[in-house]
């Protein structure tokens, strides 16, 4: 028994940590990537390419900006900064944007940022001196933060930016892709910081590729595999509780004639008992009419509206034999 456990532990680990190495960082990227280099300086390995290093490099289908950024800053000065990660056909993604420990970053409560993995700082903070990434992939990745300038003129501030757009899968494929950004703010003492107070938007990528986009065989074929699933079984349910509804509307027809052929009818129901059971079935006949008219008002598959409204007239029918039941005549065994 030790030994199995043994084995199943171990057995365990290693998929663990194959797929560690295939599971895109949806909890924002760690400071160093995979292959141990800094990852706004060499790119983000998690998204992109499955192999263990950032070998596919940056991609300009990835437009990496960022808005707000003085041309130089001023002492003890809050700055808004909006990051914005933009693809052609991906709208979730991610980054991690660095300032060499110099200033605060700092975020509202609630928004999707932490400090960056090996950061001091708890991700529960809202602020923090290093380091900054997402804390979970947003859709649209966008990000809004505030930048507080140091204290004192300590010279120019170089900030590094990696953003990545990724399809949403969960898994590190081909479909998703990064790209780098660099800037620098002067310092107080330049005469940019005198010249000119305007903010400005930095920006890498090819802005054509995002509306220009290739169409992906693959995701042609996929969309189609999932609309010819959808058609077989909106098709096949029309098709089952059509033919059930006919074999059972058939099977009651079928009663009735028999029945007044016969001369027979429902068995003897007491008016006390009657009552009660016509009110239930014309409620429940109400109810689902109401909601098979709104699901076919909402243009709701047939599957569902077409059930809801023949149990409706089935429970219509119940009431019927429940009014057939209390007008019979009660025979010896019903007196008893």
């Amino acid at each position: 028994m030790r030994a199995y456990a043994t084995r199943s532990l171990l057995v365990i680990s290693l998929v663990l940590l194959l797929a560690a190495q295939v599971l895109a960082s949806s909890g924002g990227p760690p400071e160093s990537n995979m292959g141990g280099e800094s990852t706004v300086l060499s790119g983000c390995d998690c998204h992109g390419s499955a192999a263990p290093s950032a070998a596919s490099g940056p991609s300009t289908e990835v437009v990496v900006s960022i808005s707000g950024v003085p041309s130089a800053y001023q002492v003890d000065v809050l700055y808004n900064l909006t990051i914005k990660v933009e693809h052609s056909s991906n709208t979730a993604g991610g980054f991690l944007l660095s300032s060499g420990d110099v200033g605060i970053f700092s975020w509202a409560d609630g928004v999707d940022i932490r400090p960056a993995e090996g950061n001091d700082d708890p991700e529960s903070s809202s602020s923090t001196s290093g380091n900054i990434s997402h804390s979970k992939t947003s859709d649209p990745a966008e990000w809004m933060i505030t930048w507080t300038a140091p204290s004192s003129d300590i010279g120019d501030v170089t900030f590094y930016l990696a953003g990545n757009s990724v399809d949403g899968h969960g898994a590190n494929d081909d479909s998703d892709a990064w790209n780098l950004l660099s800037f620098t703010i002067n310092t107080p003492s330049s005469t940019s910081a005198q010249a000119d107070l305007t903010t400005r938007v930095i920006s890498v990528g090819d802005y054509q590729s995002l509306f220009v986009s290739e169409p992906d065989p693959a995701a042609i074929e996929n969309e189609r595999q999932l609309q010819l699933a959808e058609s077989v079984f909106t098709t096949g349910n029309t098709l089952f509780f059509s033919s059930l509804c006919i074999l059972i509307v058939a099977a009651v027809f079928q009663r009735e004639i028999l029945e007044r052929k016969d001369g027979e009818g429902p068995t003897h129901l007491a008016k006390e008992l009657a009552y009660p059971e016509g009110l239930k079935r014309g409620l429940i006949s109400v109810v689902m009419f109401l909601i098979g008219l709104n699901w076919l008002a909402s243009d709701a598959p047939s599957y569902l509206y077409a059930p809801a409204i023949f149990c409706g007239f089935w429970a219509a029918y119940g009431v019927y034999r429940t009014v057939l039941s209390a007008k019979a005549e009660p025979v010896v065994k019903d007196i008893l």
